[in-house]
């Protein structure tokens, strides 16, 4: 059987396969829940980025963001989907966009981990070796987080007082953070030891962010949470959104006020609807069960960091960042501590919506054997 040799070709053979990949988590079932999560968001992630590059690239003309920066090459972004600029017949051509040559695969498949960058670091980067004792420290903070929730039964954790169950809500938002970092830090290095290059922090980007939960904001801590995945939440989600809001919601059909509105709120809420609906697919493929905690999670984020951005660009807002930049070390340092325990609050209120499903189940058990705190002490 011959290759496909056009996109269209390639889109047509890849769609079942894509189709297949998604289902299959939901009418396979595995006897172990942790393995049978795993095979779910796999294919829900691979579904989503083999969407973005086998059909939102080429309906855009637009190469992935992800790519070298050159003179023959554009990135995506935001401003590129607007403007008229004159991209390559090789990059546009919906005959051939799919035909990549060895650089554009090395590139695609070690994307969204690294990103690829023209620019010249200042910095020879870091040796695999210097990355052992974070390593080590976030394994050392992950046994501890298993340690530490496997102490309570689901009865027990609703049966705590506030900061107690807050402290709970605290050690699963940390395991789930560090858990990813520790993969991709994991990635990062195996990588440096396989090909003896050195990791550089404009490629690895998240190792810039050790700790992305110490945000001030909701905004702030989404920005920080989905590097790894912006960009796929972007195309997918706020440039169609944005484009649809411009097209059928501009100024001239509801008034400038409300345009303004729509056009900055619609597609924030659209980000959030899709990771509501992937981290759904993930609970449902899991244990089948209905999906209303995730979608009211994801949809409660959405509307905190609408509400955050209408804040920082009202009165009190510009008046609150004026006196954080002119204060000083001790406003900048009360407002920071201010900050940080609102957001506590917003996590705790919010947190056990997404957790309720988890709990259900006391996931947390099945990873109690991996637990060196755990064989040691037990439950105490």
């Amino acid at each position: 059987m011959p290759f496909p040799r056009t996109t269209l070709a390639k889109q047509i053979v890849a769609s079942p396969l894509l189709f297949a990949m998604v289902y299959q988590p939901l009418f396979v079932t595995c006897p172990f829940k942790l393995l049978h999560m795993a095979m779910a968001v796999t294919a829900i992630a691979v579904f989503t980025r083999m969407i973005d590059l086998y059909y939102v690239q080429p309906w855009t003309g637009i190469p992935s963001r992800y790519c070298v920066r050159s003179v023959d090459k554009t990135a995506r972004s935001k401003k590129d989907l607007d403007d008229d600029k004159q991209i390559s017949s090789r990059s546009t051509s919906a005959d051939n966009f799919l035909m990549w040559d060895m650089e554009r695969f090395r590139i695609e498949m070690w994307a969204p981990l690294r990103k690829f960058s023209a620019k010249k670091s200042a910095s020879q980067g870091l040796r695999w070796q210097d990355l052992i004792l974070l390593n080590l420290t976030y394994n050392f903070v992950l046994d501890f987080c298993i340690f530490f929730m496997c102490q309570f039964t689901a009865k027990e954790m609703d049966a705590l007082t506030l900061p107690q169950y807050a402290m709970c809500m605290m050690a699963v938002g940390t395991f789930i953070m560090l858990q990813i970092l520790w993969v991709y830090l994991t990635v990062a290095m195996i990588y440096s030891m396989s090909t003896g290059r050195r990791i550089k922090t404009s490629e690895w980007t998240m190792l810039e962010n050790k700790f992305p939960c110490f945000a001030l904001t909701p905004a702030e801590f989404w920005v920080n949470w989905q590097t790894l995945f912006r960009y796929l939440w972007v195309d997918l989600a706020f440039l169609p959104t944005r484009r649809l809001c411009e097209k059928y919601l501009g100024p001239e059909r509801v008034g400038f006020r409300i345009s303004n509105m729509v056009r900055q709120a619609m597609p924030i809420l659209s980000v959030f609807a899709l990771s509501a609906i992937l981290h759904a697919y993930i609970v449902y493929a899991t244990w089948r069960e209905p999906i209303w905690s995730q979608l009211f999670y994801f949809m409660t984020q959405g509307v905190a960091v609408v509400v955050t951005k209408v804040v920082e660009r009202s009165a009190p807002g510009a008046m609150i960042k004026d006196t954080y930049n002119k204060g000083g070390p001790m406003i900048r340092f009360c407002l920071q501590v201010l900050g940080f325990l609102i957001m506590v609050c917003h996590h705790t209120l919010t947190l056990p919506f997404f957790m309720e499903p988890y709990k259900r189940h006391e996931m947390w058990f099945d990873l109690r054997q991996k637990s060196t705190f755990w064989w040691i002490y037990g439950k105490l």
